[in-house]
């Protein structure tokens, strides 16, 4: 178990350096014009997912389980996650911002995990030996992935004063662009966000006889889904300019790092059936 808690200790720092390497080359190519500065980041970023993959594959044989139980290993997926979605994005519409500030999201989430690292391999209580555990946590993470990327294209669109972020490296999109792909990012992560949601009630009604048991993680999933079924709903609302769109955006990335993160410092934790061991 040491040798092997050694390796995984190992593999996590050889994927935060990659992950960091990603990030300097970003910052490189904002300085310099040569095309191969656009191509690099993008490649060393692969390379660093390709990395997680194995972290997560190497906890997944080592725990015997899916490695969705601890808070450390929530982390490294939702880094996975992330990572996945911020790659598809950056290739689809050139969008190098996007990756630049998803590598820095990355490697926040590794430097948190650092402080969660597991001291032992937790096992799953029987609540959670079920095949639904992983299409119910598979789908809200790559809905958290897919949502905080879209918040870095609606705050893109926020941050920019005039109509085009133009670099020779980073690309050049107008300000519609950035509200158009939040649009398009929001409506898949939103797809999952519902397919987790109607999972957990699904589970809640087989493990506990109950749709929906007002816990406070629960509730707290309900108003983040809400606030995204807003955004979608008044983009069909002339009146509702692209700036408050982007707005409601911002927040409900927000209210998902609470439910995800802040949720577990609060005296109602210790009711939850949602908290994540070593947390």
């Amino acid at each position: 178990m040491l040798e092997s808690l050694y390796y995984t200790s190992t593999l996590f720092k050889v994927t935060f350096f990659l992950y960091a390497l990603a990030l300097l080359g970003y910052l490189v190519g904002i300085f310099r014009k040569e095309k191969v500065f656009g191509t690099i980041p993008y490649a060393l970023f692969a390379i660093a997912f390709l990395a997680c993959t194995v972290l997560i594959v190497d906890r997944w044989v080592e725990a015997g389980r899916p490695p969705f139980k601890s808070f450390y290993e929530s982390l490294v997926f939702a880094a996975w996650t992330t990572s996945l979605i911020s790659l598809a994005v950056e290739y689809k519409f050139k969008m190098r911002l996007v990756g630049f500030l998803s590598t820095v999201g990355v490697a926040m989430i590794f430097l948190f995990a650092l402080t969660k690292r597991d001291v032992e391999i937790i096992a799953l209580p029987p609540a959670l030996q079920t095949w639904m555990f992983i299409p119910h946590v598979i789908s809200y993470f790559l809905a958290y992935g897919a949502l905080f990327v879209a918040g870095l294209t609606a705050i893109l669109y926020l941050a920019l004063p005039k109509g085009i972020a133009s670099h020779h490296t980073l690309g050049e999109q107008s300000r519609i662009d950035f509200s158009a792909t939040t649009y398009q990012i929001t409506k898949f992560g939103f797809l999952f966000l519902t397919a987790g949601l109607l999972l957990g009630t699904w589970w809640g009604q087989n493990a506990w006889s109950n749709y929906w048991g007002w816990d406070p993680k629960e509730n707290w999933a309900l108003i983040t889904w809400l606030i995204f079924a807003a955004y979608l709903h008044f983009r069909n609302i002339p009146s509702w300019s692209e700036k408050r769109l982007a707005w409601v955006v911002v927040i409900g990335v927000a209210a998902i790092v609470f439910t995800y993160l802040g949720m577990d410092y609060l005296p109602t934790a210790e009711d939850s059936l949602h908290v994540y061991s070593g947390g």
